[in-house]
């Protein structure tokens, strides 16, 4: 599903302290989701799709990118660093601390970098690979913002045994 959505872009800069808030509470909202969680349901992979821990791991290998992304469009760089679209490491070997910890600072590090843009930074835009748009540093925390909810809909799913639902209407 998340390959095939549309996004709206151009949004102003008054906006990304609003983005910035929904992925500073992405971890608090994974930790509340994970509570008492057994790692088999945390490690298993439904229909060979990404596990709970490769879900998460993927979100803080995005963030890397984000970095990347950030300075590109600052810097005049375009088109900006592709995305991530496997995960690098076996997150499911790794305790759920671990996994999280690994996320936690790579979006510590990312928020400091859009909390560090000045007001003139927001409005400077790098190509999209993918997308094929033009986006400021505040489309690409929306964007960030949104993938975030993506994988968050995606660990609940797992965590409701929906399968079925997931790959018939989610993809």
């Amino acid at each position: 599903m998340w390959f095939e959505r549309h996004f709206t872009f151009g949004l102003p800069a008054g906006m990304l302290p609003f983005y910035l808030e929904r992925l500073a509470g992405t971890a608090a909202r994974l930790e509340d989701k994970l509570k008492s969680v057994p790692d088999e349901t945390l490690s298993y992979q439904p229909a060979g799709k990404w596990s709970i821990k490769q879900n998460i791991g993927h979100l803080a290998e995005v963030d890397e990118i984000v970095l990347l992304r950030i300075g590109e469009i600052i810097n005049g760089v375009s088109p900006m660093s592709s995305a991530v679209f496997e995960t690098r490491q076996n997150y499911n070997i790794r305790p759920i601390h671990e996994v999280i910890g690994y996320f936690k600072k790579n979006r510590t590090r990312s928020l400091e970098e859009y909390r560090a843009l000045d007001e003139s930074d927001l409005s400077k835009t790098s190509l999209h690979p993918r997308l094929k748009v033009l986006m400021t540093p505040v489309d690409l925390a929306f964007f960030d913002a949104e993938h975030d909810d993506h994988h968050l809909v995606r660990i609940g799913e797992i965590l409701e045994g929906d399968h079925a639902f997931t790959h018939s209407r989610i993809g």
